[in-house]
């Protein structure tokens, strides 16, 4: 193992047993149990630090220079430390070392950043076990040494496009890692996200994304996502007008210190004495973007310090965790009929709410073109409240709703749309998760839109230390009337999870999940698996729903979307489906529909009226030209047209349901032709005035997607992509999941079923899903699986005692359903009640463990089981009956 030893910057550790001018120099490291080490240097001296729990008070080092056959060993005790300055303390549980050994007494001369020594250090009896160890500046960083080769100075890729460069390179020196690093960004006038489009081969092997030596799988934004760095074989890759721009935009940049676009992976194992080839390319020819790079260098360096030993479980104390009551005590008073007061544990927000109109201005209560009457109800929960309003002009009405709570410096942290904003201040609008919380000192408080048209227009910011709900969008017909149902939701914490909970039993989120999920492809891939191998990839992922997607047969080189799923062969699915039942008879077989995309040449022409158009005119699509996408409503010829690939999937394959993908709606959320939804339009945020009139896809096509899910549910299971936007869709309760390119994708599913499908762009083994499902875990959420044939189980998943699930609260780390507890976090788990737990645990590799001891305990009437759980473990604890 190769150590990594920080300088320690002015002034020099004190030595005096206080440990507490670490914090910041030196990532510890535990050489035995119980044993806690540091070590930092500056040019004189080598400094170490020792917790212990107990024991001999023995520090025995190893040092020397790197290489040397017998680095120069020396013990220390209180009784004799030799040539170094050591203190010992007593502490509550054992006691603390700390030295400064100078550098000559150890033998050696004069040191610097990117010096390596010969490195031990042991306690007590142990013998000493020298390894590496590099001196570091203090920012943990090796002074860069001279590339190796030099491939590029500038590169620019089209889409699809890709460049070779031979080079030379000598043996990787012992104790070295070869390091290829470059500059990368996708050529864009601003900065707007990223997407895995660069992939590196050396000598034809791929250097991905566990090649990564500067950057972590995942980055946080400033917009509160998490970013994964790589997806299969490709990098990702900024949005950017140059190479700095991302580190600190306010929104796409990272919150830890991280240059996003500079990219350093460690090629070792792939690089041959002598000639060598690097190809370059942009992977993704679909993006429109170019891939734009500089400065490709080959280095040799010292390698990144080891991974943090992971933790055990916990001592000590354990948080008794259990559902809570459904109350909040507050109290809410109407200043007047703009004016809303809540106070709770002691913190008083106030919601004062303000309407635009043409004139132009902002007006809070009578005015000439329009009426507006609340109502308010006061809930266990909520303040629940009920604006009505009445065009009263001959016009098309711009109206724009705006309910605000200033903070000022109150305001602590702040969601927005699930996602938590480090910098307590931006926008979303996500009808997802439509959620606006602001949480204060010992309280909080939320606001959410409860109606269609609130929620699908939704707005959610805060800026300058106010927070606020609003509706830009919303336009009145002449004479029309119109409610806007919306929440404030009080907390006497300042926990979003408080909320969210709240907020769940107020719009009926709780319904069961009443089994597991996985994609499995009709086709030869999976014709070719012996009868063992679809049972054990059913039964090991725990699945009760199989759904069948449509990868094969294609259609003219096409994914069948549409109307053109009824021009191929449909036999795949019945003998899959034949086959999959014999093996497994309990399972349930579904297959993909997609309402909104059709790839028929013809459709264009065929099916006019339904073109979804853009606000620039042109015929929306999803990426690809054929991709095209259309608007099925009761009365337009697509709708009739694609629901007859329902009664294909029911009554010719005779699968058992359908999984319906972004049945919502599709890429695009408005549609800028005839038909108008009679309630949305573009409105000009200076003058007030109508820009435009618009429709949302949900709103107008809602009548015959709700006409035809029920029509499924009345023969069998009905499985959704993305959360319903609609109390009537959410109504139905089927579930849903949210897929996780991006594990932030988890708060779209916080209003409803809480589920997370596996991440295809990352997953390429059971372990790593089972890392995506421990992540989905931390956003409060279940897990179904996503990729088949490169996620292939070994054994039996946590999956397959994850359902039926009832949800009663998520949290960060565990959630509490009616059926069962699902956990990634130690604590003493309960229901309360005297019901009986049954409890499966499984390790850092998804394995379950048997022999796992978790004691149960009743007291005060109710049983509790206690979990330590070491870290990336988890359990499932199952209720029985008493």
């Amino acid at each position: 193992m190769i150590r990594r030893l920080r300088y320690k910057p002015d002034p020099p550790i004190a030595v005096d047993g206080d440990l507490g001018d670490w914090g910041a120099v030196s990532r510890a490291w535990t050489p035995a149990e119980g044993v806690t080490a540091r070590a930092a240097w500056r040019e004189e001296f080598l400094f170490i630090a020792v917790e212990a729990k107990g024991g001999p008070r023995a520090v025995s080092l190893a040092v020397g220079p790197e290489g040397s056959a017998a680095p120069l060993a020396q013990t220390l005790t209180p009784e004799n430390a030799g040539a170094a300055r050591a203190v010992w303390k007593d502490t509550a549980d054992g006691w603390v070392m700390e030295a400064a050994v100078p550098f000559a007494a150890l033998g050696m001369g004069k040191v610097s950043a990117g010096s390596a020594l010969a490195f031990g250090l042991a306690v007590g009896e142990t013998r000493v076990e020298p390894t590496i160890a590099d001196l570091v500046g203090a920012d943990g960083k090796v002074p860069e040494e001279p590339p190796v080769a030099e491939l590029f100075p500038d590169l620019r890729l089209a889409p699809g496009e890709k460049r070779e460069f031979p080079f030379n390179a000598p043996p990787c020196p012992e104790g070295k890692i070869a390091v290829l690093s470059l500059l990368a960004r996708q050529e864009f006038d601003q900065v707007a996200g990223y997407a895995a489009v660069l992939r590196l081969t050396v000598n034809g092997q791929n250097a991905g994304g566990d090649r990564l030596v500067n950057k972590p799988p995942r980055i946080k934004a400033r917009s509160g996502d998490l970013y994964s760095m790589a997806a299969g074989e490709s990098l990702s890759v900024y949005y950017s007008p140059d190479f700095t721009s991302p580190d600190t935009h306010p929104y796409y940049g990272p919150v830890d210190p991280v240059k996003v676009c500079f990219i350093e992976v460690d090629v070792t194992n792939l690089l041959a004495p002598g000639a060598n080839t690097l190809v370059v390319e942009q992977s993704s020819p679909q993006n429109p973007c170019a891939l734009v790079m500089a400065g490709a260098k080959l280095r040799f360096t010292a390698p990144p310090p080891p991974p943090r030993p992971k933790a055990g479980p916990p001592q000590g104390p354990l948080a008794r965790i259990a559902p809570k009551p459904a109350k909040t005590a507050f109290q809410a008073v109407e200043h007047s009929d703009h004016a809303l007061e809540v106070t709770v544990n002691g913190q008083t927000f106030q919601v004062e709410s303000r309407f635009s109109t043409p004139k132009p201005e902002w007006v809070t209560g009578e005015n000439a073109f329009f009426r507006r009457e609340r109502a308010v109800e006061v809930t266990d929960e909520a303040v629940v409240v009920r604006d009505t309003f009445t065009n009263l002009t001959g016009e098309n009405l711009p109206l724009m709703r705006r309910n605000e709570i200033v903070l000022g410096g109150r305001l602590a942290k702040l969601w927005l749309a699930g996602l938590e904003r480090a910098d307590r201040s931006g926008s979303s609008a996500n009808p997802a998760n439509p959620t606006t919380y602001a949480a204060v000192e010992a309280a909080g408080v939320g606001l959410l839109p409860l109606d269609d048209v609130a929620r699908i227009h939704v707005g959610n910011a805060a800026a300058d230390g106010t927070v606020a709900l609003s509706d830009t969008q919303l336009v009145l017909a002449p004479g029309a009337v119109y409610t806007a149902e919306w929440a404030v939701i009080p907390t006497a914490t300042s926990d979003y999870w408080a909320f969210l909970n709240a907020a769940r039993r107020l719009c009926g989120a709780n319904f069961t999940v009443d089994g597991g999920f996985a994609f499995l492809r009709a086709d030869p891939l999976t014709d070719a698996w012996t009868d063992a191998e679809i049972a054990d990839f059913l039964r090991f992922k725990g699945v009760k729903y199989a759904s069948a997607s449509i990868n094969y047969p294609l259609y003219k080189g096409r994914y069948p979307h549409g109307t053109a799923f009824q021009q191929i062969t449909l036999d795949n699915y019945k003998n899959s489906f034949a086959r999959w039942k014999g093996l497994v008879p309990e399972i349930k077989t579904l297959v993909y529909f997609h309402c909104f995309i059709d790839v028929m040449d013809e459709s264009p022409e065929t099916y006019a009226d339904a073109r979804l158009i853009q606000s620039d005119g042109t015929h929306a699509d999803y990426g690809a030209p054929h991709d095209r996408i259309y608007l099925p409503t009761r009365e337009n010829a697509y709708g009739a047209a694609v629901a007859k690939n329902v009664d294909l999937i029911l009554d010719d394959i005779r699968a058992d349901g359908v999984y319906w993908d972004e049945h919502e709606y599709s890429r695009v959320h408005y549609h800028y032709d005839a038909p108008w939804d009679g309630w949305s339009g573009d409105i000009h945020p200076e003058t007030l005035a109508l820009t435009r009139l618009k429709s949302s896809v949900t709103l107008l096509s809602e009548p015959w997607r709700l006409d035809l899910a029920r029509k499924i549910l009345a023969r069998g299971p009905l499985i959704g992509n993305g959360p319903p936007f609609t109390r009537a869709m959410a109504a139905l309760k089927f579930p849903c999941f949210v897929e996780t390119g991006s594990i932030t994708n988890c708060a779209q599913a916080h209003l409803y079923s809480p589920i997370a499908l596996g991440d295809h762009l990352t997953e390429r083994s059971e372990t790593d899903a089972y890392r995506t499902l421990l992540a989905a875990l931390d956003f409060g959420c279940v897990y179904h699986w996503y990729n088949d044939v490169t996620v292939r189980p070994t054994h039996p998943h946590i999956t397959g005692r994850m359902y039926p699930f009832t949800p009663v609260e998520l949290h960060a780390g565990y959630v509490i359903g009616e059926e069962r507890i699902l956990t990634k976090t130690s604590g003493l788990f309960g229901w309360g009640d005297r019901s009986q737990h049954e409890v499966h645990v499984y390790d850092d590799t998804g394995r379950e463990v048997p022999e796992f001891t978790a004691p149960h305990t009743e007291e005060d009437g109710a049983t509790w089981t206690e979990l330590r759980l070491p870290e990336d473990w988890s359990a499932a604890i199952v209720r029985r009956e008493p």
